[in-house]
């Protein structure tokens, strides 16, 4: 599998709200099963932040931290999501397999459109693991490894069967993969295991 990395100088089009109609934020919201009252989350692979405003928006107690490598995404997010001056988005820069947050800091861990370019999708998900409270949930969103109408290269994606892999392999456990609710993309979720 190659990595097909985002160009970030066209940091604007991932703020495009008819990406709305092939992620839905309900089915991602719904499959991370946030606890009611107070959470945190965190976005690995952030962008403009906009899965985290919407995040918010149906978590009011919720604090979403979202994390890139690439600083122009995070000035982006200071500079235009609300949530950031509320204190209930918090930006953080990252290395793609190394979030400076605290083990056991989240009750969700997600991704969406970044594991085709993960160079060591392992060691990110681990780090996902590390990060998350017993119990707490993972949600890998990317493009499925068939044709779609847009999305990166077939060679850059990974068969539902590898993702499922990867993520185990990582230490979750209850790896459930959904290749039918998004008409272009893969949905997996994992539980980090109660101690």
């Amino acid at each position: 599998m190659t990595h097909h990395k985002f160009d970030i100088r066209k940091l604007e089009k991932l703020n495009d709200p008819a990406r709305f109609e092939s992620l839905p934020p309900d089915v991602f919201f719904n499959a991370l099963g946030l606890p009611e009252g107070p959470s945190v989350v965190v976005e690995i692979g952030a962008g403009t932040g906009l899965f985290a405003e919407a995040f918010t928006e149906r978590a009011p107690e919720a604090t979403v931290y979202v994390t890139d490598i690439a600083e122009e995404a995070l000035d982006w997010i200071r500079a235009h999501r609300p949530g950031v001056v509320e204190g209930r988005i918090v930006p953080v820069a990252a290395e793609e397999t190394c979030v400076p947050l605290p083990d056991g800091l989240a009750d969700a861990v997600y991704t969406i459109n970044l594991h085709h370019e993960l160079v060591d999708a392992a060691a990110t998900y681990a780090d996902a693991h590390r990060l998350l409270k017993p119990g707490g949930r993972l949600l890998v969103v990317d493009w499925a490894a068939r044709e779609t109408p847009k999305g990166p290269p077939l060679i850059s994606r990974a068969s539902a069967e590898t993702l499922a892999g990867v993520i185990r392999a990582a230490g979750f456990v209850d790896v459930a993969v959904d290749e039918g609710r998004l008409p272009w993309h893969v949905m997996a979720t994992g539980r980090r295991m109660e101690e």
